[in-house]
């Protein structure tokens, strides 16, 4: 069952880029969260996706939203990828054990990519106020939908 608009977001704690682990719950009634979910490390589109949401992190920051990417891939593999998307400034989480892509909707049955490219935006009660999936993984939209998302939360 995915994780709709209006419902409350699956809880999680997952290991984070820096070595720390970062759990949804802690953020409640303190800040806004996005969550975006990328296929694959080291892809095209995946790092446009995760760079995109570098350079727009102050208009996340100044609507009170902490940003996450979250992919399958091991930490390791993220560390580093996040480097060659260019010095990223917010977190990577590890769902490797794709407990968060099957709690939120975003697994994918079969193929080479184990997740759909989505977007996801929990306000400061731990509701989904927004989410998004790429109808094709080679495509994404940016992150106009978030920011609006966001704005329509008043921050």
């Amino acid at each position: 069952m995915a994780a709709d608009v209006g419902t409350i977001a699956p809880d999680f704690t997952l290991d984070a880029t820096d070595g720390s682990k970062v759990t949804l719950s802690s953020f409640r009634g303190k800040k806004n969260v996005v969550l975006f979910f990328f296929p694959k490390a080291f892809t095209g589109t995946c790092e446009r996706q995760v760079s995109g949401h570098g350079a727009d992190l102050e208009k996340f920051q100044k609507l009170n939203a902490e940003v996450f990417g979250v992919s399958t891939d091991q930490s390791p593999s993220q560390a580093a990828f996040a480097k060659h998307c260019g010095s990223v400034k917010f977190l990577l989480l590890s769902d490797h054990r794709h407990q968060l892509v099957n709690a939120y909707g975003v697994a994918r049955g079969e193929g080479s990519l184990s997740n759909e490219r989505a977007a996801f935006v929990v306000d400061r009660a731990g509701v989904i106020r927004y989410r998004h999936v790429e109808p094709k993984p080679g495509e994404w939209a940016g992150t106009s939908g978030e920011l609006e998302a966001l704005t329509k939360l008043g921050g």
